[in-house]
């Protein structure tokens, strides 16, 4: 018995002098004293009373803290400091959060982008636009927004990339037994094997850069160059065969118009014919006063080109004569295809794409954001257009609308072409080829 009462009076001796030097402590800070529950009286615990601006007792504050962790009592001035500052008011807690949410999508707003007919594309993730996914983290949107009302729609993946050039491609034509060339600024033309298991290619080399290439007949192929000449080489022994020369500055385009004959334009402002088995030119069409950029043969064996000085023209190749100019770009032509025998299509530098039919521009497509620089015809329904703008855009020229937007190079696209397998070929400034399959939706 008289052990227990030591150990006892021992605690409540150790705990007074505990709390003795803590007070000594706080008396510079003037903080509290603490007293010992022990020796409290019952009146104390009655007196407990509630001070202005909702702060809680001192009594019951003293009476409950835990005298044997000192580091977790908390004074009467940090308490009041808790109680004013951290726990705020029901309406100033719904007026933060309103504040918070209005910056958050005032942020959110910031990081979307705005596009066709007031929609937005939100690149971080997916969103749906008119019942159709966007798949964002492809980079590739298509959506039935654009008011399509076909049955169907086509798509395009990308299946496979290749590389090889150096320099941006500028040019490419499908060749026989599934192979591809290219041209390009590295001053080469390379011949792609399209076959899914190989990734093999040859190379021919050029003096200047390639500035577009035609396959003519089975393993033979026309290429124009930076040295103003137009060359013919053999795909089997990769050897030259011949140099068809007269223009006087850059070849930028050729065009197969039959058999016998070919056309070439040029920076020079002229277009020429060709006669490929006799290995001379024939005629010098003159009619553009500045630069011819795009040449393309029609259905009905007229030549179509456009340039920079903002026309396009059909002429008679035999006759020499042009029988139409078409105006309405306001800048550089840079592309031409033809999509029925009534209806042509033109690419520019002003962004927009022309509809052209009986001489008279009936559509102007727009939505690409820098220059036009491709076109090519998928199928009775679609063309497809590549832009300086890193896009490539699927339009449906019977509803007069794009149906998707695809974002596929780094860097400016140069060249689209649609190949026999129905696969899209796309050419870039960032040196790379992307093969694009087609399936409808």
């Amino acid at each position: 018995m008289g052990k227990n009462l030591y150990k006892i009076s021992r605690k409540r001796f150790i705990k007074r002098k505990n709390i003795d030097k803590l007070n000594k402590n706080n008396k510079n800070n003037k903080n509290i004293l603490i007293q010992d529950s022990s020796n409290t009286n019952s009146n104390t615990n009655n007196t407990s009373s509630k001070s202005k601006g909702g702060d809680m007792p001192e009594n019951f504050l003293m009476l409950n803290a835990n005298l044997d962790k000192f580091s977790r009592i908390s004074t009467l001035d940090s308490i009041k400091s808790l109680s004013s500052n951290i726990i705020p008011k029901s309406k100033t807690l719904t007026k933060n959060i309103q504040n918070k949410n209005f910056q958050n999508i005032m942020r959110n707003r910031n990081k979307t982008k705005p596009t066709i007919n007031g929609e937005t594309l939100n690149k971080m993730g997916l969103k749906k636009i008119g019942g159709k996914k966007m798949n964002n983290i492809n980079n590739i949107y298509y959506n039935k927004d654009f008011n399509s009302n076909n049955e169907f729609e086509i798509n395009f993946k990308c299946q496979k990339i290749i590389q090889g050039h150096i320099d941006k491609i500028v040019c490419a034509t499908e060749l026989g037994n599934r192979h591809l060339a290219t041209g390009s600024y590295d001053k080469t033309i390379k011949i792609w094997n399209l076959n899914p298991c190989l990734n093999n290619y040859k190379t021919i080399k050029e003096e200047g850069n390639v500035l577009c290439i035609l396959e003519f007949e089975n393993n033979k192929l026309l290429s124009g160059t930076s040295k103003n000449n137009i060359n013919l080489w053999n795909l089997l022994t990769l050897r030259l065969i011949f140099s068809f020369k007269g223009h006087n500055s850059w070849a930028n385009d050729l065009s197969k118009i039959n058999n016998k004959y070919f056309a070439s334009c040029s920076n020079d402002h002229s277009i020429r014919i060709w006669d490929y088995n006799k290995k001379i030119c024939t005629n010098v069409l003159k009619g553009h006063t500045d630069c011819v950029l795009s040449l393309i043969t029609l259905s009905g064996g007229e030549l179509c080109s456009g340039g920079s000085d903002l026309s396009i023209k059909i002429w008679d190749y035999t006759s020499g004569k042009c029988c139409t100019t078409l105006l309405g770009h306001k800048k550089w032509i840079k592309c031409l295809c033809e999509l029925t025998p009534n209806y042509i299509i033109s690419g520019s530098d002003d962004r927009s794409i022309k509809l052209w039919s009986n001489n008279k521009c009936k559509y102007t497509f727009l939505g690409h954001e820098r220059s036009v620089r491709t076109i090519c015809r998928v199928d009775n329904n679609f063309f497809v257009s590549g832009s300086f703008d890193k896009t490539i855009r699927i339009w449906d020229y019977h509803n007069l609308c794009c149906v998707q937007i695809i974002y596929a190079h780094s860097d400016l696209i140069l060249i689209t072409l649609m190949i026999s397998s129905g696969q899209l070929i796309s050419c870039s400034n960032d040196h790379k080829i992307k093969i694009w399959k087609k399936f409808k939706i």
